[in-house]
């Protein structure tokens, strides 16, 4: 509805090789994943693609905010929230005529 494609690895860890052979815009990591494991995550992703956004989403007041992630965001306030928040972080596409 919101003009977003998902993708979503089996485990975690396969984000940064899924990222790799896909062209990726963002990408959600949840507070569920262990934050030593996530971190190097995160660390994955800014090498493999530089340029997607990584947003970290998490459920207050439980955690806080991922300090590697480009935007955190507590999925209590819906997925209204979410998609706000990509289309503010990611650039416009636009289509050739």
């Amino acid at each position: 509805m919101a003009g977003f494609s998902v993708i979503s690895p089996r485990y975690p860890e396969q984000a940064p090789l899924l990222a790799a052979q896909e062209q990726v815009d963002a990408v959600i990591i949840g507070h569920s994943i262990d934050p030593f494991v996530r971190k190097s995550i995160i660390r994955d992703l800014r090498r493999i693609c530089p340029g997607c956004v990584i947003c970290f989403v998490y459920v207050a007041p439980e955690t806080k905010g991922e300090s590697l992630a480009d935007a955190s965001l507590d999925v209590t306030k819906g997925p209204e929230a979410l998609i706000r928040l990509l289309q503010e972080r990611l650039p416009r596409k636009t289509k050739a005529s």
